[in-house]
């Protein structure tokens, strides 16, 4: 096992430790954010939550979580839509995108928590 393939693994197994050390780097570094930050951590919630979901239930529901996402997309820009005279198209995506990192992160973190009391009980 490579070292590239350990370092994709542990982000994959956990994707939050990039945004904390993303959000230290960005104390040091100018040009980086917390947004920054948090946008790369989407992009490996994306593929964690679907995992995670997979080892907790057994079913594979990427499909269905993907689906959810291009829901939201769809109702968060009717909404602006709706609301505004024009639509910002580089404010609507950064806005999604963040809807998706609360959201991922917060079905990443329950699928975490559930898991743990799951596993601990059925033993």
């Amino acid at each position: 096992m490579g070292i590239g393939q350990i370092l994709l693994s542990s982000m994959l197994m956990f994707p939050h430790g990039v945004f904390i050390l993303g959000g230290l780097a960005s104390k040091k570094i100018k040009n980086m954010t917390i947004g920054h930050a948090a946008d790369v951590t989407t992009v490996l919630l994306l593929f964690s939550v679907p995992l995670a979901l997979e080892a907790l239930t057994g079913m594979k529901l990427g499909f269905a979580l993907f689906s959810l996402l291009v829901v939201i997309a769809m109702y968060r820009t009717y909404d602006v839509w709706r609301n505004e005279k024009e639509i910002a198209i580089d404010k609507l995506l950064r806005n999604i995108w963040r809807i998706y990192f609360i959201g991922l992160s917060i079905l990443y973190v329950l699928t975490l928590i559930i898991g743990m009391f799951y596993h601990s009980t059925s033993h």
